[in-house]
């Protein structure tokens, strides 16, 4: 295709007054100062590589404030654009994309958390765009922006048809699927970071996509679970070593659920010396797994703590406990694993007491990292439903975020103020440790990259000014 008969799209994480995260259905403002590239828009890019002539424009990343970037569109004058959208920024999107609508009229196809649910009634509400992207890993995008509208064809898309008719493909099916090569050819120069990398050029990857556990506040249960094969990600591996990155942050939520594949890829991340971030679940740690992990270059492990009350896992639907909580995270020490404990205040049970409980439960565990969130009834969770039931939120609450500003929703014992203050204090209690403080100070002087020096001093100062 000659070059100026293909379209020009641009690829869009719009503007936000804060660090905004609107990637992977999960919007959220960065609480420490980390932005990894938006994986929907890598695939987009992937997708339409040879295509489009594809322009990225992330304006988080590029700190462009809307007139900047309503410049930068004007200029680049698309046919269409892809852009992020989400509950943790929703006010200032749909301010965005409407004035962008008039500046610099294009096909706009929104992906975002907040357009999973309701679909078509979503699509019908937002005069600005043409489609909303469900699935970034379906073939609908680049089928729709060649032409096509029949909804078979357009798994995981809802668009109106050339009759002005709103329509919604069906889903795109696991429980395997294929993509092109991520375009990070647009993203790799752009200065992304990430608190556990240990390198500053950095790639985000994906070998899965969705979960196939039942946790009542995340959304991406609601996605299915499938795979790619480890063919196409040890190629995506191999062309970003070709560019010069030694460092991955792997987005699974639970990163080698299929240990015989998984083991093809440890083997090539190994051969390739690449180090690693990743997600998993304490409880499908054993020591064997854990070293071949290590082995394999995973550096830091992000697990789910949540909670230390054994109440609150089981409500949660965690389908794990707090003995189990303990065995991975020493799993992960033993092997030489840094750890990063997530910890959740405000689920609908939670009490002074209850968090109390999850305090002296993460002294215990003793991560390397914790991060604080406070529960959010996201659209499409068991725990939107269940907040709603009990009378803890409004229906049309849509605008929300894990950071606690503000807090969208109180317990059954507590106010939305107590809440935001108990992640606040744990959050103070944890990283202005004198002890902790000390471990860290002598892990960095044991072995710690200038890049990571830098970060965690910038990553505390982050953290200080929030509280």
């Amino acid at each position: 295709m000659a070059d100026g008969s293909r379209p020009r799209v641009v690829l869009l994480n719009p503007p936000g007054r804060r660090v905004y995260l609107r990637d992977y259905y999960c919007s959220k403002a960065s609480q420490a100062d980390y932005l990894n590239a938006p994986i929907d828009l890598l695939y987009a890019g992937g997708w339409l590589r040879g295509r489009a002539r594809l322009t990225l424009l992330d304006a988080i990343v590029s700190k462009l404030g809307p007139e900047a970037c309503l410049a930068a569109l004007r200029r680049a004058a698309p046919q269409a654009v892809v852009g992020l959208i989400g509950s943790a920024s929703l006010a200032e999107d749909l301010d965005f994309y409407g004035r962008l609508a008039e500046a610099a009229p294009a096909a706009l196809i929104l992906s975002g958390d907040l357009l999973q649910e309701d679909r078509r009634r979503r699509l019908a509400a937002l005069p600005f765009a043409a489609a909303l992207l469900h699935d970034f890993t379906s073939p609908a995008l680049a089928r729709y922006l060649d032409g096509c509208r029949e909804a078979d064809r357009l798994p995981g898309l809802t668009f109106r048809d050339s009759a002005g008719a709103v329509r919604s493909g069906p889903p795109h099916a696991g429980p395997d699927f294929r993509v092109p090569r991520p375009a990070h050819e647009l993203f790799l120069d752009l200065p992304y970071r990430y608190p556990f990398v240990r390198r500053a050029r950095f790639a985000t990857v994906l070998t899965d996509f969705g979960c196939p556990y039942r946790c009542e506040f995340c959304v991406m249960p609601s996605l299915g679970w499938k795979a790619r094969p480890a063919g196409d990600v040890v190629e995506e591996l191999a062309g970003l070593r070709e560019r010069r990155v030694s460092e991955v942050f792997f987005l699974d939520q639970t990163f080698g659920l299929r240990r015989r594949r998984a083991r093809r890829l440890l083997t090539a991340l190994r051969r390739m010396g690449f180090g690693w971030v990743c997600f998993n679940r304490p409880d499908l740690l054993d020591p064997g797994w854990a070293r071949e992990l290590a082995d394999g270059g995973c550096h830091t492990m992000i697990l789910g703590l949540e909670s230390g009350s054994e109440r609150i896992l089981q409500a949660a639907r965690k389908d794990y406990g707090r003995e189990q909580i303990l065995r991975g995270f020493r799993l992960c020490r033993q092997a030489g694993i840094r750890t990063v404990a997530t910890v959740i205040a405000g689920l609908p049970e939670e009490t002074e007491e209850t968090f109390r409980e999850t305090l002296r439960f993460l002294d215990e565990v003793r991560p390397d990292f914790a991060s604080f969130n406070v529960a959010v009834p996201r659209i499409g969770t068991p725990l939107r439903r269940r907040a709603l039931e009990l009378g803890l939120i409004d229906a049309g609450l849509e605008e929300m975020d894990q950071s606690g500003s503000p807090v969208a929703m109180g317990t059954l014992a507590l106010s939305r103020r107590q809440v935001a203050a108990l992640s606040r204090g744990a959050a103070r209690r944890f990283y202005a440790n004198p002890g902790y403080l000390l471990r860290r100070l002598r892990a960095l002087a044991a072995g710690g990259t200038a890049h990571e020096w830098a970060s965690h001093f910038r990553q505390g100062l982050a953290i200080g000014l929030r509280q």
